[in-house]
């Protein structure tokens, strides 16, 4: 996918997106060729493949250009508190509820999982107590709950609320929910 600052190239990728949104609310995005977004956009598949590669990358290039995943690495610290990432979490999810709606719908939390993996990748250091072989086990673990969270609160909320997802992810994360 591409990656540079071609203002040009920038501009194709936000047609490719909005043709991809735009078809979305007539069809499923199973049943959405890259041809049907390449008409759409008015641009061309070559140039389709050179930004994209696949229709999976525009999803994962909106989820990237999110106000909350529009921090550089280097602003991410590597060890951050359960209270952070479930704020970072909850951010998240708030900035990008509608497409997150989009990926649920349509089956394709994959996306989203990944996201979840990359994000947990860079803040192992975090785990305390843990080997590394257990820290790739923990980022996996979290990953997935906080995936399988989001597809909860998406069904059940039509609004997100910050708080609340912060309140709620903490209480589950912190480990607290079971009898000791």
């Amino acid at each position: 996918m591409y990656q540079g600052n071609n203002p040009i190239a920038i501009k194709s990728q936000h047609m490719l997106l909005d043709a991809l949104n735009e078809l979305l609310k007539e069809k499923e995005y199973k049943d959405i060729s890259i041809s049907e977004i390449c008409d759409r956009s008015g641009i061309s598949r070559q140039t389709f493949y050179k930004l994209f590669g696949s229709k999976e990358n525009i999803l994962l290039f909106k989820l990237d250009n999110s106000p909350y995943a529009d921090q550089d690495a280097e602003d991410i610290p590597e060890i951050i508190t359960l209270m952070d990432t479930c704020e970072r979490f909850s951010q998240y999810v708030v900035a990008n509820y509608a497409q997150l709606q989009m990926l649920l719908e349509n089956d394709l939390m994959e996306v989203l999982y990944n996201q979840m993996y990359m994000s947990m990748s860079t803040c192992r250091k975090s785990f305390v107590g843990l080997s590394d072989e257990e820290r790739e086990y923990a980022a996996q673990f979290m990953s997935a709950g906080l995936c399988r969270l989001t597809q909860k609160y998406i069904r059940d909320h039509e609004k997100p609320d910050q708080d609340d997802l912060i309140r709620l992810s903490y209480k589950i994360m912190s480990g607290k929910i079971y009898r000791v």
